[in-house]
């Protein structure tokens, strides 16, 4: 890959810092501690202590200026303790102090410390995510929603909610989930949980804040920071330009990201603020779908066939905003959102060594570029890989925009005390894709073989309010309503034997141009209900249930080679669960829930479903996730009473996600529309002659690990000394919905094993926070491990990596 302003960032920083070396040690006046955060969870923090006692006044002219800062944020937490008492369910924020001391390269290395995450690997630093809760398909994140200070990430929120895109962790100051009723006032797809990052605040005064990191696998990243604010002319600022780029943990896996990101803040008078965000984002990765063959793997997890893949990715968002305060109770958000992206993706077509009709490995064909192979002889049907000498080039390019209104207010009625957060948005979606086929990998231009265009329109309103029955008790109904159509416009595709017949085309297969359409319309009431009763003043129960909801997305209204004909209906589930979070006692922090989830018309791909089709999405019918969230902080040093931190935590998660769709006589919908009754077999034999089970009652369903564990010690000295050690365990899981334990040949199905990692951070930052040094080992045992076998084949977890670091502030 080519590594472009790797080496004049590096030496602008190095400039920077040695012209700042008498600033460097000189600590602040006040002589206070330097950097300690402590968060209100037990993500990665302690309990927060009480605050010195301030003036009333004082407390107001604090909460404006707060809240001034805060305003071109929408959270779905929060960051005040009083914030999550408002969340009728599960909810964790992985604070600023963990990933200060960690410096996770990727989001999905930071959400995989909350409890209940699945996530899966599937290129060098997570530039596609797999990120889902509770027993949720993982797969690029698609029931997964994710938003950055409130608003959509997604390239195609409504029609293609793949993260093709996802906020770089290094930016942000927090990261909110939520997987309960809470998420009743976000949508549309929630099903997987929600999934909030959190910029930072402009500071207070200007200031500028540096942070450089160097590591093995070529890993590099340069942050650069600038931000303050005016006080007299009630204006904030913050700008932030990052580039990362890395050698991956495979053959022809390099990367470079390069992400600037402007935020200004302006204050009208007392009761308006005006926000304005904009962001320009750049990917250029060696990325590949494919994975490895089992013999491949064993000889070298390293390898990569498919070196001539390429993913490029050009993102421009806007995000306007205005905050009208009516009074100290009622409140006015509203945010315009704009986003363009240019995407393309290029991928060398392959082929195995599938057994022939005696089951000998069939051998090359001509077209064949390079051949990979465990062995020059001797090697079994699926283990070898045939790179050919066409390449399709996926590009498409979205659009995307919305505005949404939300009103938030305190009253009270009939005696109760009610706050209230009523809204309504309108959305638009848009994408052009052209499918292109190259002569040759080392070739950008080509024929183009499909063309396709996708709409979507969206208009969403919900309500819910919180209303305080007694001090300590509040009931916390809402209710979310999504009307969507959607619309795909095929204006070139391969020909089908329809075609043929009826005739468009004189073979199947041939490229022809055609006008066809197809436009569904989805109408779906999600309402939620939340309880919360504070037990004691930071220590609280919650109960809630909710339906949660994932919109048909373009791949699931039509899929060219299938014809017009093939629809598949939305997702849906009714979500149950109760726990208990908050600060037992000053030093220990701990949040229990319990939840069963129960799922209708559930979408997963057919090589999920172990049926060997290819990769075409299917309604795999109902199943019930069921299972328990624990995380516990536990703090020596204040149980000891000592300046120093020694926090104990803890988070272990139970997924049980069964399937449940078999019933031994059906029902079947004939083409008049009457409905017949049919027997169902408990197997079948699918094209290739493999035998399907249809009987899956009691399959675990894919990439659900049953048990994952995650324990760390850390120690923070007065001074600014600091060490954490981690362990992280996963569950084995299965790759299909069949259960194969038996590893395929080409590595697609078979179980996932277990495995466990070890992580270590060790740093030291100066009185003030003005500078900061850190070393973080991940994978510490260079542990090879199999992450996921989608979306082909065997594809490996990041390997050992070591990073070293530096900080620096000046204000």
């Amino acid at each position: 890959m080519e590594k472009r302003f790797s080496f004049w960032n590096i030496l602008f920083l190095l400039c920077v810092i040695f012209f700042s070396l008498p600033l460097i040690g000189q600590p602040e006046s006040n002589g206070g501690e330097a950097g300690t955060e402590k968060p209100k969870n037990g993500n990665g923090g302690e309990p927060k202590e009480a605050d010195q006692p301030v003036s009333k006044e004082q407390e107001t002219i604090e909460e404006k200026r707060r809240k001034f800062l805060e305003s071109g944020q929408i959270n779905v937490i929060g960051a005040k303790d009083d914030d999550m008492k408002k969340i009728p369910g599960s909810a964790n924020v992985v604070g600023k102090k963990i990933l200060k001391e960690t410096n996770p390269i990727d989001s999905m290395e930071a959400l995989r410390r909350v409890p209940g995450a699945t996530i899966r690997y599937q290129d060098a630093v997570g530039l596609t995510p797999n990120i889902a809760f509770r027993g949720v398909s993982n797969e690029e994140s698609r029931k997964t929603l994710i938003l950055e200070d409130g608003v959509f990430t997604s390239l195609s929120p409504y029609g293609q909610p793949e993260s093709y895109f996802i906020p770089q962790i290094d930016r942000m100051e927090r990261v909110e989930v939520v997987k309960g009723s809470g998420s009743i006032l976000f949508g549309p797809t929630t099903l997987g949980g929600i999934v909030n990052f959190v910029t930072r605040k402009p500071p207070e005064k200007p200031t500028l804040n540096l942070k450089l990191i160097g590591g093995t696998n070529g890993y590099a990243s340069n942050l650069l920071q600038y931000g303050g604010t005016a006080q007299s002319t009630n204006t904030a600022y913050d700008v932030s330009y990052l580039h990362t780029q890395g050698n991956g943990f495979r053959d022809y896996q390099g990367f470079n990201v390069n992400d600037f990101n402007v935020k200004l803040m302006q204050k009208i008078g007392d009761k308006d603020t005006v926000f304005l965000k904009y962001q320009m984002y750049q990917q250029d990765s060696q990325a590949t779908y494919l994975g490895l063959t089992e013999g491949l793997y064993w000889k070298n997890p390293r390898t990569n066939p498919a070196r001539f893949d390429r993913k490029h990715v050009e993102r421009q968002a806007a995000v306007i905003g205005h905050d009208h305060s009516f009074n100290d109770n009622w409140k006015l958000i509203t945010r315009s959102y704009w986003t363009n992206v240019g995407f393309q993706f290029k991928q060398e077509s392959y082929s195995y060594n599938s057994a022939n009709d005696v089951g000998l490995p069939m051998p090359p064909t001509n077209n064949v570029f390079a051949v990979y192979a465990p062995s020059p002889v001797g090697n079994r049907p699926g283990d070898v890989i045939y790179m050919q000498n066409t390449t399709p080039n996926r590009h498409q390019f979205f659009r995307t925009g919305g505005l949404e209104t939300k009103l938030e207010g305190k009253f009270t009625l009939l005696g109760f005390e009610n706050e209230i957060s009523v809204g309504a948005r309108a959305h638009y979606e848009t994408v052009n894709a052209a499918y292109n086929q190259f002569p040759y990998p080392t070739m950008d231009q080509g024929l183009t073989t499909q063309q396709q265009t996708r709409n979507a329109k969206a208009y969403a309103t919900y309500v819910q309010d919180s209303i305080k029955l007694t001090e300590r008790f509040k009931m916390i109904p809402g209710v979310r309503y999504e009307y969507i159509s959607q619309g795909v416009y095929t204006h070139r595709k391969f020909a089908t034997s329809t075609d043929v017949a009826y005739g468009l085309a004189t073979s199947a297969g041939q490229n022809i141009l055609v006008n066809q359409a197809n436009e569904t319309y989805t109408k779906v009431v999600l309402p939620g209900f939340g309880l919360t009763y504070d037990l004691t003043e930071r220590f609280m129960w919650f109960a809630g249930a909710h339906t949660a909801f994932s919109p048909p997305s373009f791949s699931t209204i039509l899929n060219p080679s299938l014809g017009l004909g093939y629809k598949l209906n939305a997702e849906r589930s009714n979500n149950y669960e109760t726990g208990f979070r908050g600060n037992i006692t000053r030093y220990f922090y701990t949040q229990v829930s319990t939840y069963a989830l129960f799922f209708s018309n559930q979408i997963v791909n057919t090589n999920e479903a172990g049926s060997s089709i290819g990769a075409v999405p299917i309604n795999a019918g109902r199943s019930v996730n069921r299972g328990v969230e624990s995380n516990f902080v536990f703090d020596f040093g204040k149980f000891a009473d000592s300046r120093w931190e020694v926090p104990l935590e803890v988070a272990y998660s139970y997924t049980r996600a069964v399937s449940t769709t078999y019933v031994p006589v059906g029902t079947v919908q004939n083409s008049d529309g009457t409905v017949s009754v049919t027997n169902q077999s408990l197997v079948s034999v699918n094209s290739a002659g493999n035998t399907i089970r249809v009987n899956t009652n009691g399959n675990y369903l894919p990439y659900v690990p049953m048990h994952t564990f995650i324990g760390a010690i850390g120690f923070k000295s007065p001074r600014g000394f600091y060490a954490r050690l981690e362990y992280q365990y996963f569950d084995k899981q299965y790759s299909d919905l069949q259960n194969t334990k038996n590893q395929s040949t080409d590595g697609s199905q078979g179980v996932v094993p277990s495995y466990g990692i070890w992580n270590a951070d060790f740093g030291y930052e100066a009185p003030g926070g003005r500078w900061s040094v850190f070393i973080n080992g991940k994978n510490l045992e260079d542990r090879v491990y199999i992450s996921g076998r989608l979306p082909v084949g065997i594809q490996q977890g990041p390997y050992r990596q070591i990073n070293i670091g530096a900080t620096l502030k000046l204000d």
